[in-house]
């Protein structure tokens, strides 16, 4: 596919859902990830950013009992380009560092994630 967001290295899911956690493993994989490090929580993926050298990061908004606007504020910081998702529609104003992000509404599509993937990557100023 010739307008296939293109990744490599090491990327970020977080997410608390494993069966999306997989399937966006899987479509992250495709457009060119070699290592998908997953996260159910804010703290493992706090962990997880503190260890690996990550090219990208794919943020579920709501994780349980808290939100990934912490992680969102870590990658903000370390000029990490990421894509929000949500599965509720969220109106991510509450939350600076999410809502600076490209989002998509989950259920997405391959081609909804690639187009935001290619969108996190011009909005933080890198052609990747």
């Amino acid at each position: 596919m010739k307008d296939r967001a293109v990744l490599h290295g090491d990327v970020l899911i977080v997410e608390d859902m494993m069966i999306i956690a997989m399937e966006a493993e899987d479509i992250l994989r495709d457009a060119g990830a070699t290592e998908c490090h997953v996260a159910s929580s804010v703290a493992v993926a706090l962990e997880i950013l503190d260890h690996k050298d990550l090219s990208f990061a794919l943020l579920d908004v709501n994780l349980g009992i808290e939100v990934s606007e912490p992680v969102a504020q870590r990658l903000l910081t370390r000029r990490i380009p990421f894509v929000v998702a949500s599965g509720y529609g969220d109106n991510n104003s509450a939350y600076p560092a999410l809502s600076s992000a490209p989002s998509i509404t989950k259920p997405y599509t391959m081609g909804q994630l690639h187009t935001a993937i290619g969108s996190a990557f011009a909005k933080a100023g890198r052609g990747d």
